[in-house]
C-alpha cells in the first residue's frame, strides 16, 4: 500500500511490515502508550492488544476497517496489563476477545482491587507531578523521559468517566493457531517471563513477531512482575523461530538483534545486583547509581531502580535459601 493511502491517528503511527499486516506504534502525544498489530490472514482480521484508550482504539479500528473493508474479527490481549487491553471497549460486541485463562483471571482479579483504586484515585494527581516536572525539565533528554508518563496519566484521566473493562470471552492454554486464506498466525503462551502468562503472535510465512511486554526496545523494560531467568530463556526461544521483524510492546520495530539486545540489558542487572549483594553494599545505595551504558540514552528510566531494586531482593531470597 502507498504510504499516502495508511490511516493517520494522533495516538499511533502504521507501519506496514508486510501485505496485510502493520505494527501501530505510539507517538509522544498520544493515548495508545504501548503497542499494537493488525494482521489480515485474508477473510479475518485479528488485531493484538487495543492500547491504554478506547480513544485511541477507535481509532485503532477504524483504521484496521479502512484497510481490510471487514469489521474486526478478533482481538488478541497479549497480557492483563492496563496498557494494552483498556481499549477493548472500543471493538464490537460481535468481535471476540481472546486470552489466556490466566490473563482472564487477572483481568477480573484486579478490577476492584486495593491497588487498582488507588491508582485511579491518584491519577489526576500523578498527572499533574508529571506536567509539573516535564515543564521544569532543563534538558531534551529529561522531557523525553517525562513525556510517556504525562501521555499515560493524561489518557488515564480523560478515560476515567468511562472506561468499562471489557475481559476476553474466549480463552486457552499453550497455543492457538489461526488459519486464513492468505497467512496463518500462532499465539504461543510464555509463562513467567514479564506477567503469569503472555502471548506472543508468530507470522511464520512473514518471518514476524509481536511479542507485547516480553520485548522492550530502546527501552527500560519492567522486570517486577517476572522471573528474569525465566524471561532470558523465552527470548531465546523466540530467537530460535528466528523472526526477521520483531514489534515490541514498547518501542520501534526491531530484529533478531533486539531480543539479544533485551538478554544483555538482563543479565547486565542481574550481575549488578549479584555484585551488591556479594560486596556487603545495602539496597539504598541503588539510588546513588549511574544507569549503566549504553542504558542511559533508554526511555523508562524510571524503571531502572525499580529493576534493581526487586532483583536484589531476589538476590537476597537466594542466599537465604541456600543457606537453609
Amino acid at each position: 500500500m502507498n504510504a499516502s493511502q495508511i490511516p493517520v491517528s494522533r495516538h499511533f503511527r502504521l507501519e506496514q511490515l508486510a501485505e496485510g499486516v502493520y505494527a501501530a506504534i505510539h507517538i509522544d502525544g498520544g493515548a495508545a502508550i504501548c503497542n499494537a498489530g493488525i494482521i489480515d490472514l485474508g477473510g479475518r482480521t485479528l488485531i493484538f492488544d487495543t492500547f491504554l484508550s478506547p480513544q485511541a482504539a477507535v481509532d485503532l479500528r477504524s483504521a484496521t476497517e479502512a484497510l481490510t473493508g471487514r469489521p474486526v474479527d478478533t482481538v488478541i490481549d497479549s497480557h492483563w496489563h492496563n496498557d494494552h487491553i483498556w481499549g477493548n471497549q472500543a471493538f464490537s460486541p460481535d468481535t471476540a476477545i481472546i486470552s489466556t485463562e490466566e490473563t482472564r483471571r487477572l483481568f477480573i482479579d484486579t478490577r476492584g482491587h486495593g491497588a487498582y483504586d488507588a491508582f485511579m484515585a491518584n491519577a489526576e494527581a500523578n498527572l499533574e507531578t508529571n506536567r509539573t516536572q516535564f515543564a521544569a525539565a532543563e534538558s531534551e533528554g529529561q522531557r523525553r523521559q517525562l513525556i510517556l508518563w504525562v501521555d499515560y496519566y493524561q489518557g488515564v484521566v480523560a478515560l476515567k468517566p468511562i472506561l468499562r473493562v471489557r475481559p476476553p470471552n474466549l480463552t486457552f492454554n499453550g497455543s492457538l493457531a489461526f488459519h486464513g486464506t492468505t497467512r496463518s498466525v500462532e499465539l504461543i503462551e510464555y509463562a513467567g517471563g514479564h506477567t503469569e502468562s503472555d502471548l506472543v503472535l508468530f507470522l511464520p510465512q512473514d518471518g514476524i513477531a509481536f511479542l507485547g511486554d516480553l520485548l522492550f526496545i530502546a527501552c527500560h523494560p519492567y522486570l517486577g512482575g517476572g522471573d528474569p531467568d525465566r524471561l532470558i530463556q523465552i527470548l531465546e526461544d523466540v530467537s530460535g523461530r528466528a523472526p526477521k521483524l520483531l514489534v515490541p510492546g514498547h518501542g520501534p520495530v526491531g530484529s533478531v538483534e533486539s531480543l539479544q539486545q533485551m538478554r544483555k540489558y538482563v543479565q547486565t542487572l542481574v550481575g549488578l545486583a549479584h555484585k551488591l549483594v556479594k560486596e556487603g553494599e545495602t539496597e539504598a545505595m541503588i539510588e546513588e547509581m549511574a544507569i549503566p551504558g549504553p542504558y542511559d540514552d533508554w526511555l523508562f528510566a524510571s524503571f531502572y531502580p525499580g529493576n534493581m531494586h526487586y532483583l536484589y531482593q531476589r538476590v537476597l531470597r537466594e542466599q537465604e535459601g541456600m543457606g537453609d
